[in-house]
């Protein structure tokens, strides 16, 4: 079951795509970082400016960093400040059941933050009872060190992880410290479900150019941690209600040893509620609810002045001086039709927010996929979002970007077709989709003021074809004894958009194409080759003395990546070698990513309800 829409449903009955990235693939891929899973098993653009996920953007079929919503267990916990932080969550790749990737506008199910697709991240139960420690080292100084359990207290499954990474750069300034520790409770009473998580992170790392060529010293410490419950009772008419809080804090020097020059703070509190619910009659299910969410953030830069100044814990002489809030309350309503072999489903969201005061925003759409008897399903679907610019849009101010107080929502229509396959071995995903858009942000460079500032764009087409394969071999006897798994996915966009002739932050893949093929080795030895190709639209700014400011073209590159591990009892032990070519690269802006990299490590799995299992 996936979460794409109101109601629990399988991904194969959904009429739109849906990736679904599982245990195995994700144990097969020895991936540490949740970046590098989406970067090989998805058509998601993903944009890193360092290794090992210290900071990654992932956009979707065109779309900008802030587009995409990012939930956990469904809970939504996307960063209104920026989408630079969207993906900074006390998560490691170990302690992930399975990730869910909903390609297209989701705003009609998922809420506002939906505006091109959302990421939901499946963590695990605890009802497996092991223990898992694994311990990772590598050039660069690197060293990373993970710990899970899954414990049953009584009725109560328990699942406790934590991690910690550590490395001193693989160029100058890209030394990074990083803290996760994540907990999640699962029981049920009669027919009420219950389902507690809670998680922190510490993260403080050498941001070498990140944000601007300039200055090759930038650094910053983040904090944060998020709480929710979620309460799901009734039999056949069931209600499903959940309350969530996320709280960050988030520090930025321009110059790391001369914090003089130029610093942020940002203290970010986002509070939510929902509750949705479901009716099922015949062939129809009927959903609906309410959802309310409150973004605040208390900042030296971000928000208008307030009088009284606030001042920063663990600071001698820093003090908050602006602050800014915001309210959005939506109702939803849907109703699913399953006749025969369709799957008809239609909905609406009616959105307000306080701070775009005017008419209500009106989120409609429909999905209409039908299914042979061989299970190919043929599907089209039509959906209008909206999204609100980001606290940095509105705000934001440093010595190379100028936010814009004046900038309307995006908004997009999204028309889509396709066909989807599902069978015990093979599965596939194509669809081509067309975006209108009006009023997109983009981020665009001024050479005359040397700042990038957002403005609405007045036109934003996007075109593009997506496609997915992949075969579980080992089902097959032929192959069984020597390869297990394949899976290939393709992305292409042309993106039209009503911008000058300069340079964005927000330039998509123009194509990507990657793989993954696991083979095994006897049976006790497993091996893992990740191959990607991406080819990015547009320029990068850089800058040199004396030149300056200037742009320089993304090119195209292939990544390889290796992974092989020896089983033995309850120990793994496994060595990777990623970027084998030695490929030269930037994502984003100006930063160029991490070359061949050497990492080895051991990891025990203990079952201790079956001695003897791994």
């Amino acid at each position: 079951e996936i979460t794409g829409r109101r109601s629990h449903t399988v991904s194969s009955s959904l009429s739109r795509i849906i990736s679904v990235i599982r245990k195995e693939e994700l144990e097969r891929s020895g991936l540490t970082s949740f970046a590098d899973i989406l970067e090989y098993v998805s058509n998601a653009d993903i944009r890193q400016r360092s290794n090992m996920g210290i900071q990654a953007d992932i956009s979707l079929r065109g779309s900008s960093f802030d587009h995409v919503m990012i939930l956990v267990n469904g809970i939504n916990l996307s960063d209104p400040q920026t989408g630079h932080l969207g993906l900074d969550l006390p998560i490691d790749p170990e302690s992930i059941e399975r990730i869910e990737v909903l390609e297209g506008p989701a705003a009609r199910s998922l809420g506002s933050g939906a505006f091109m697709g959302a990421i939901n991240i499946i963590t695990k139960k605890g009802t497996e009872p092991e223990i898992m420690r694994s311990q990772t080292m590598g050039e660069f100084g690197l060293l990373r060190i993970y710990l899970n359990a899954g414990i049953k207290t009584g009725q109560v499954y328990n699942f406790l992880s934590a991690g910690q990474s550590s490395a001193s750069g693989y160029v100058h300034n890209t030394d990074h410290e990083l803290y996760n520790i994540y907990y999640r409770a699962n029981t049920i009473i009669q027919s009420t479900q219950f389902d507690l998580q809670a998680g922190y992170q510490s993260k403080k790392f050498g941001a070498g150019g990140f944000y601007s060529p300039r200055f090759p010293d930038q650094y910053e410490e983040n904090s944060g941690w998020f709480g929710s419950l979620k309460v799901e009772s009734g039999n056949r008419l069931r209600f499903n209600q959940h309350v969530y809080w996320r709280r960050r804090n988030d520090h930025f020097l321009l110059v790391r040893n001369n914090p003089a020059f130029y610093e942020n703070f940002h203290l970010t509190d986002v509070y939510g509620s929902q509750m949705n619910i479901t009716y099922p009659a015949g062939t129809f299910i009927w959903n609906g609810g309410i959802d309310l969410r409150s973004e605040n953030i208390l900042s030296n830069n971000i928000g208008f002045e307030i009088p009284d100044h606030i001042e920063i814990k663990g600071t001698d002489s820093a003090f908050y001086n602006k602050e800014y809030q915001r309210t959005n309350l939506s109702f939803f309503a849907e109703q699913v039709f399953t006749p025969k072999n369709w799957d008809i489903t239609a909905g609406l969201m009616v959105n307000w927010n306080t701070g775009f005061h005017g008419k209500p925003a009106i989120f409609p759409g429909i999905e209409i996929g039908y299914t042979t008897n061989n299970g190919h399903t043929a599907f089209v679907n039509i959906n209008r979002a909206l999204h609100l610019p980001t606290f940095t849009d509105l705000f934001y101010t440093d010595p190379l970007n100028q936010g814009n107080f004046d900038l309307d929502p995006n908004r997009i229509i999204s028309f889509e077709g396709g066909l989807k396959y599902v069978k015990s071995f093979i599965n596939y995903q194509m669809s081509g989709f067309y975006n209108s858009g009006k009023d997109i942000i983009d981020w665009l460079w001024n050479y005359e003021s040397n700042r990038f500032s957002p403005v609405n764009l007045e036109n934003y087409v996007v075109r593009g074809f997506s496609s997915t394969i992949s075969y579980d071999l080992s089902k097959k006897a032929l192959f069984s004894n020597w390869l297990n798994h394949i899976s290939v996915n393709y992305m292409f966009l042309t993106i039209d958009k009503s911008a000058s002739a300069t340079v964005s932050k927000y330039y998509n893949l123009k194509h990507k194409l990657s793989a993954v093929l696991s083979q095994n080795l006897g049976r006790s030895i497993f091996i893992t080759w990740r191959i990607s190709f991406q080819d990015r639209f547009g320029n990068a700014i850089a800058f040199n003395e004396p030149e300056g400011f200037y742009s320089i073209p993304y090119k195209p590159y292939w990544l390889i990546d290796g992974i092989v591990k020896w089983q033995i009892g309850y120990f793994e032990l496994f060595s990777e070698v990623s970027n084998i070519l030695n490929t030269r690269y930037i994502d984003a802006g100006s930063v160029y990513q991490p070359g061949r990299w050497l990492k080895a490590g051991v990891s025990l799995t203990f079952d201790y309800n079956k001695r003897g299992n791994h």
